[in-house]
């Protein structure tokens, strides 16, 4: 009897911590995915250390990012923290 208890409590703990920890981590890391995938040529964006600019050139890995007027750094994709602008290459829609 005791046993059966703490099956069905082991049972419960597991899925709360499913619930609570691995499905909203596994959600981040998707959206994550597809804004690094979404990223294009023209989209302003802010990286994690804080460095602001457009995009000037997308590569599987890297993107070439305009800071200032003539002055480009090459980062990789995963330092994009957010997509603060759309770029001019986009499709409007509506």
């Amino acid at each position: 009897m005791k046993v059966d208890i703490l099956i069905i409590y082991v049972i419960v703990v597991v899925g709360v911590f499913y619930v609570l920890m691995i499905r909203p981590q596994r959600r981040r890391r998707q959206a994550r995915q597809e804004l690094l995938a979404k990223v294009r040529k023209g989209d302003e964006i802010v990286t994690y250390d804080g460095m602001c600019g457009t995009i000037r050139q997308v590569r599987d890995t890297f993107v070439v990012l305009e800071i200032a007027d003539h002055k480009r750094v090459r980062l990789l994709k995963s330092a994009v923290a957010e997509v603060v602008g759309k770029g001019v290459n986009r499709q409007r829609t509506g």
